[in-house]
C-alpha cells in the first residue's frame, strides 16, 4: 500500500534548540542531517525532496498531489528518480547521531574534540528599553508566499528580513546600525549641548534617573555667626547650633545643642556650607544620628548682606537666593539600618535666627 509522507513528517525529525535561551525549536532531519527551524509544512515538503528518505520509501505519495492516470491512483514520489546502488552505498544517506543535538563532542582529524563554537551576543543592556508598540513600528510585516501560514518582518532601517518574532525583533533593533541613532536620541545625555562622540561606550548606555521624595523637615535654631577671618579660600564664618526638631516619614525627634556650620564666603554672592549636627529620635529609648550637611548659599550681593542680618533675613523671600545642600546620616541604632545607605537633597530658608531644611530621599 502506498505510504502518505504526512506519516512519517514527525517522526523523521529530532527537535532541538541551538542555544539554551531560544525560543524557537529547530529540526534535524534523521535522512540527511540538514537542519532547519521547525515548521511542520516545511518538513514535509523537505521529505518529499530528501534522497535518504525516499530511499528507504519509495512508495511514499503526498495526498491531494494528483494522479498519474485516470485510475485515479495517487501520484508517487521521485523514487524512480534514485538510484538503489546509490542509497545503500552513499554513506550520506546513512543516519548518525548529530552531537550538536545529543550532547557527544565532535572529534578532529587528531581525535581530540573540536572546540565548540558560539553565537556572538550583543550587550542589549546598554540601551533603554524598547516599548512594544515601537519594536512593531521598525518592522513591515508580510507573508513571503500566499501559502504560509507565519508573518515575516522587514527592517525599515537595515532591510534586513526575519520571521516574525517580538522578542528577536526587539534584539535585532537593539543591534541595528541603522537604528542605533535613534536609540542614542533616547538617552537624555545625548541631548545635551555637548556629547560623546558616536563611537565612544559613554553614548549608548542607558542609566538610570534617580528620583526625589519628600523625606522630612527640619528646623534648626543657630546662634549669630562668629567671624573667623580669612581662611585659604574665603572669609570664615562659624554658626553654632542652639537645637532644633525634626520630623517626616520615618520618625520625629530634636536637634541637640551640639552642632556648628563653618560657611566660607567665597565670593559677595556665593557661600559653602559645612555643618555637623546630632540628631535624636523622639523613642522610649532615643536613638543618636549624627548628620552631615554640605552645600552652597547663593544670592545677589545685597541679598546676602540682607541673609547676614537675623532681623532682615526674616522678610526676604526664599525664591530670592538658593540654599541647595546635599546630606548624609549615620547611625549605629539597629533600628535604622538603612539610613547610613542614603543620600538625600535638600533646599533651605533662613527665617531670623531659625534655618529650615526640606530633605529629599534619592531613590
Amino acid at each position: 500500500m502506498p505510504r502518505p509522507v504526512e506519516a512519517d513528517v514527525h517522526s523523521s525529525f529530532v527537535e532541538f534548540r541551538a542555544e539554551s535561551d531560544d525560543k524557537c525549536v529547530s529540526v534535524q532531519c534523521t535522512h540527511c542531517h540538514q537542519v532547519r527551524a521547525k515548521n511542520t509544512t516545511r518538513q514535509r515538503a523537505h521529505l518529499m525532496k530528501c534522497k535518504g528518505y525516499l530511499s528507504k520509501h519509495p512508495d511514499t505519495f503526498a495526498p491531494g498531489q494528483g494522479s498519474d492516470d485516470a485510475s485515479g491512483e495517487p501520484t508517487f514520489a521521485v523514487a524512480d528518480a534514485l538510484d538503489d546502488t546509490a542509497a545503500r552505498t552513499d554513506p550520506t544517506l546513512n543516519y548518525t547521531p548529530n552531537p550538536r543535538i545529543n550532547g557527544r563532542p565532535s572529534l578532529g582529524q587528531d581525535g581530540t574534540p573540536t572546540p565548540k563554537k558560539h553565537k556572538s551576543k550583543h550587550n542589549f543592556s546598554n540601551y533603554p528599553d524598547l516599548p512594544l508598540h515601537e519594536v512593531h513600528a521598525a518592522f513591515d510585516e508580510y507573508k513571503a508566499n500566499d501559502n504560509d501560514k507565519t508573518m515575516s518582518a522587514r527592517c525599515r532601517y537595515c532591510n534586513q528580513t526575519r520571521a516574525k518574532n517580538t522578542s528577536r525583533q526587539r534584539e535585532h533593533l537593539m543591534s541595528c546600525a541603522g537604528y542605533a541613532s535613534i536609540l542614542r536620541e533616547k538617552i537624555p545625555a545625548n541631548s545635551l549641548l555637548h556629547e560623546f562622540d558616536p563611537d565612544d561606550i559613554a553614548s549608548s548606555v542607558s542609566v538610570p534617573a534617580p528620583t526625589l521624595e519628600l523625606d522630612f523637615r527640619m528646623s534648626i535654631q543657630v546662634k549669630p555667626a562668629l567671624s573667623v577671618g580669612a581662611g585659604n579660600v574665603g572669609v570664615l564664618s562659624w554658626v553654632s547650633c542652639r537645637g532644633g526638631h525634626w520630623a517626616g516619614r520615618w520618625g520625629k525627634g530634636v536637634i541637640l545643642p551640639a552642632g556648628q556650620d563653618t560657611q566660607t564666603a567665597v565670593s559677595d554672592t556665593a557661600t559653602r556650607i559645612s555643618a555637623r549636627y546630632l540628631l535624636q529620635t523622639n523613642d522610649e529609648d532615643p536613638a543618636p544620628i549624627i548628620c552631615n550637611i554640605g552645600g552652597w548659599l547663593t544670592a545677589e550681593k545685597e541679598i546676602m548682606e540682607k541673609l547676614n542680618n537675623p532681623v532682615a533675613a526674616d522678610n526676604v523671600p526664599a525664591s530670592r537666593y538658593k540654599l541647595r545642600v546635599t546630606m548624609e546620616l549615620e547611625s549605629g541604632d539597629p533600628r535604622y539600618p538603612d539610613l547610613k545607605q542614603a543620600l538625600w537633597v535638600g533646599s533651605g530658608c533662613r527665617r531670623g535666627t531659625e534655618i529650615v531644611y526640606d530633605f529629599y530621599r534619592a531613590n
